[in-house]
């Protein structure tokens, strides 16, 4: 009995899935022409802050190869 009504349960919950997700027969509206919003100019302040960031990361990456470079010597001169 237990078994009969778990497989009705399921079957039911299955069409109810089924018709539900079929229910909207409805054609989509095509998109209106309309233009994308324009991009608001970047405030001054912000825009030196960004300037200043790609500044400092050309910096650290110069440091970073310059040290990578002291290290290669000094493992160099460690061998002789």
């Amino acid at each position: 009995m237990n078994k009969m009504l778990i497989k009705l349960t399921g079957t039911a919950l299955a069409a109810m899935l089924i018709t539900g997700c079929a229910a909207n027969n409805e054609d989509v509206p095509p998109p209106e022409n309309e233009q994308p919003p324009a991009e608001e100019p970047m405030d001054p302040d912000m825009e030196q802050d960004e300037n200043n960031m790609e500044e400092d990361m050309q910096e650290d990456e110069n440091k970073m190869e310059e040290d990578m470079n002291k290290d290669e010597e000094d493992a160099e001169n460690d061998q002789q």
